[in-house]
């Protein structure tokens, strides 16, 4: 069932049960959660994850806003630029996750970009009352959301905290050589951007031959495997949040400009994966991790 909704709108007409708080667990897991999430085709993998891994009760997506991919204001050359680097991006995350979408049989509410720290979200999240609320690509959660579930709302972040927060935190580690810092961080959510308390994270598996997007892609692959098995342990007691222990810097969309992009091409084309594969292990040692899985 899915419903369109939108700011203004008072009433959404749910004719199936789909907040029913004893529905029948069939993947033997007692933790309901809700997420909170954008409509890309990484964001449909992360909730089929979520789906197949947990009691998935309801899916919560915003649009992701225009001006990420505007080149008006650019010029000819790096329009074309700027255009052939999301035309790659789409066409490896259809290598990854194929043709998918958003499981059919779990309640959708689409909202337009900035809408999702709203009392209607508030509402649908306090009548569905999940175990946990997963956040993954999302405008900034507000404090009124987060107060109202402590200890509950889990961040799936891109990028390794506290070295890289905010956004295109799997862009800018290639920026400054440092592919040791491409990963995800799962922790818990909190006013400040990225900082709160972390469960777990991981890095990718990379080949010298990845191109930016399947490295960034290999992430959230192994994200999404990742990410149920942390949320069950989590929600038995089996994980303690650790503090993160420095500020980091938070990097902004707005931050990478095209000559930027341009320069972690050539980063990569220059054999910046191949230079830290040779070292990897005594690399990695200096940027330390929170693991909670063996694997």
């Amino acid at each position: 069932m899915t419903v369109m909704t939108f700011l203004g709108e008072k009433q959404i007409y749910l004719k199936e049960k789909v907040f029913s708080k004893t529905a029948y667990l069939q993947n033997g897991t007692p933790m309901r959660t809700v997420l909170l999430t954008s409509n890309s085709l990484r964001h449909k993998y992360i909730s089929q994850c979520l789906a197949s891994g947990t009691d998935l009760q309801l899916i919560i997506t915003e649009e992701k806003s225009a001006t990420i991919e505007n080149t008006e204001e650019l010029n000819e050359t790096d329009a074309r630029f700027i255009k052939n680097h999301f035309k790659s991006r789409s066409a490896s995350e259809e290598k990854f996750f194929g043709n998918m979408g958003f499981p059919e049989d779990i309640l959708q509410i689409k909202l337009q970009y900035k809408e999702v720290n709203t009392e209607l979200t508030l509402e649908l999240l306090k009548e569905n009352d999940p175990d946990i609320i997963v956040l993954f690509g999302t405008s900034i959660i507000k404090d009124f959301i987060l107060k109202a579930f402590p200890n509950k709302v889990i961040n799936l972040h891109l990028g390794l905290s506290p070295y890289y927060k905010g956004s295109a935190t799997n862009l800018f580690p290639l920026l400054y050589g440092q592919p040791q810092c491409l990963g995800a961080t799962i922790h818990l959510a909190e006013k400040k951007v990225d900082s709160g308390k972390i469960l777990h994270q991981l890095r990718p598996n990379l080949s010298k031959d990845d191109n930016l997007h399947d490295a960034g892609n290999k992430v959230i692959k192994r994200a999404g495997t990742q990410l149920p098995e942390i949320l069950k342990l989590y929600f038995r007691g089996k994980i303690i949040p650790i503090k993160q222990k420095t500020s980091g810097k938070i990097y902004r969309n707005s931050d990478l400009t095209t000559d930027k992009l341009r320069n972690i091409y050539d980063n990569i084309e220059k054999g910046e994966f191949s230079k830290y594969l040779m070292d990897k292990e005594q690399i990695d040692k200096k940027y330390p991790i929170i693991s909670n899985l063996k694997r």
